[in-house]
């Protein structure tokens, strides 16, 4: 299992997702485990730049401090958690909240 993320931004050059490690070294694991993931040589060496998801609407901050990433539909959510070998977390549907299984959660763990 690659290493999960502290946190996530999205890069405005490029336009793309990015996931920040600890460390180099993690990053540099996660990068050999996710093959679509790069390390800029002009960035930091602890973000691993992934290429631009189909139908990411938005990257936040949740409200648990993890980082969401905000899809059209479940089918991309759950493509792209794939593509991420599964590390990320999708909550399923609530008669509350009937979109929460778009959204893939990086980082922080729920206690």
């Amino acid at each position: 299992m690659p290493p999960s993320p502290t946190s996530a931004f999205l890069s405005l050059q490029p336009l793309e997702p990015v996931l920040v490690f600890q460390s180099s070294q993690e990053a540099a694991l996660f990068q050999s485990r996710c093959t679509q993931g790069r390390i800029l040589p002009n960035q930091r060496h602890s973000y691993v730049f992934l290429p631009m998801p189909e139908g990411l609407m938005r990257v936040r901050t949740s409200r648990n401090g993890d980082v969401g990433f905000d899809f059209e539909r479940h089918s991309q959510a759950s493509a792209f958690n794939s593509s991420l070998k599964g590390i990320g977390r999708i909550f399923p549907n609530t008669r509350d909240r009937p979109i929460w299984d778009r959204s893939v959660y990086l980082g922080k763990q729920l206690k």
